[in-house]
């Protein structure tokens, strides 16, 4: 299966470089995929679509602060991407990360993290140190952390909102509101990446689907840095995908299973709420979901994937070549996929993380 056949045209100019300030007002392209019927909405419309008892599903895992700048010994810099995170924190904390220099970092070298280094005009400068303790080789390293007060003080004070790379410019302050979900919950887990389609909630909507006696509801996916890896392979099949933790409530369980048992939709939010409700449902091919916690999933959708509960779907528009489009083409078909994202584009819809949405029903 070629890669590209997954492939479209955009002009870059489509590319979203900064959210909605009105997160309800993105553009909202409803698709009746059965009957193969657009309708051009906003996003607040959403609610049009939602009855009583039926289930909107989301991924409520909270966006660290990634991406560090810090300096070494010599004054070279150095961009520190951290790619995981664990649930439970502990010190000395130990994490993977990508790190960027002009030359190469030493294992064992000591990063600097602050806004000015020490010196003779400036010695009261506060700064902490991070680790390089492993190189694996490619920028990918183990790196250390040795106290609460130096991981409380970077990741509080120095670290950046991890802005997809397409987005090209520096994270702001107002992407620490704009780039996290308003239902984002710290205490579910840790992404390197907002699951995005989420990102057009507002209270109001929230509240309005509840008040139709719709359930909303969460489950947690802790979406890595591989999300943003393009397939490479000429083969999509030969696509080695990432791993990503996800857990699933007992409440959350019971909610679908509840709606399964009496006809009731499920609209699930985002590709990353697909990946993890495909990942946990039986292996003998039901749509029973079952509850958990801090499992790792490596399920990579591709179209031949018979999807088990996924019968609608919020999500945004993706990267032409990447697992998340070959997932939308999975779910809908290559021809369907690719007359939708022309019909986007030709309206001046804006694409990606900070882009507009689309709702996949009646598949």
């Amino acid at each position: 299966m070629n890669i590209d056949l997954f492939d479209y045209k955009f002009d870059e100019k489509r590319i979203a470089k900064y959210p909605a300030t009105d997160r309800g007002e993105a553009k909202l392209l409803a698709v009746d995929v059965r009957n193969f019927k657009m309708e051009h909405k906003k996003f607040y419309e959403i609610t049009e679509f939602i009855n009583k008892g039926d289930v909107v599903a989301v991924n409520n895992s909270y966006v660290k602060k990634a991406r560090i700048f810090g300096q070494r010994a010599s004054g070279g810099k150095v961009e520190i991407f951290v790619t995981e995170f664990p649930m439970k924190i502990s010190f000395p904390l130990k994490l993977k990360a990508i790190l960027k220099s002009h030359k190469t970092v030493r294992e064992g070298e000591e990063i600097a993290v602050s806004g000015r280094r020490p010196d003779i005009q400036n010695p009261q400068a506060v700064f902490k140190t991070i680790k390089a303790v492993k190189n694996y080789g490619g920028g990918n390293y183990e790196i250390l952390i040795k106290t609460k007060q130096a991981h409380d003080y970077i990741f509080g004070k120095c670290a950046l909102i991890p802005l997809p790379p397409y987005i090209k410019r520096a994270a702001e302050k107002t992407d620490d509101l704009y780039y996290q979900t308003v239902y984002a919950d710290g205490s579910a887990g840790f992404s390197v990446a907002a699951p995005t389609a989420g990102l057009h909630f507002n209270d109001k909507i929230i509240r309005r689907i509840k008040d139709k006696g719709g359930i909303f509801t969460a489950v947690s996916l802790n979406i890595g840095l591989g999300t943003f890896l393009p397939v490479r392979t000429a083969d999509i099949r030969e696509h080695n995908i990432h791993k990503e933790t996800y857990s699933i409530s007992k409440e959350t369980a019971d909610a679908i299973n509840n709606a399964v048992k009496s006809g009731n939709k499920i609209i699930l939010t985002g590709t990353s709420t697909v990946r993890c409700l495909e990942s946990s449902t039986g292996s003998d091919g039901g749509a029973e979901t079952f509850p958990c916690e801090n499992i790792e999933t490596a399920l990579y959708i591709y179209p031949g994937y018979k999807f088990k509960i996924t019968k609608n779907l919020i999500t945004n528009f993706h990267q032409p070549k990447s697992s998340l489009y070959i997932m939308i083409c999975a779910l809908i078909g290559i021809d369907k996929t690719r007359a939708v994202y022309e019909e986007a584009i030709n309206k001046g819809y804006s694409l990606f993380s900070y882009g507009d949405a689309m709702y996949l029903y009646n598949i």
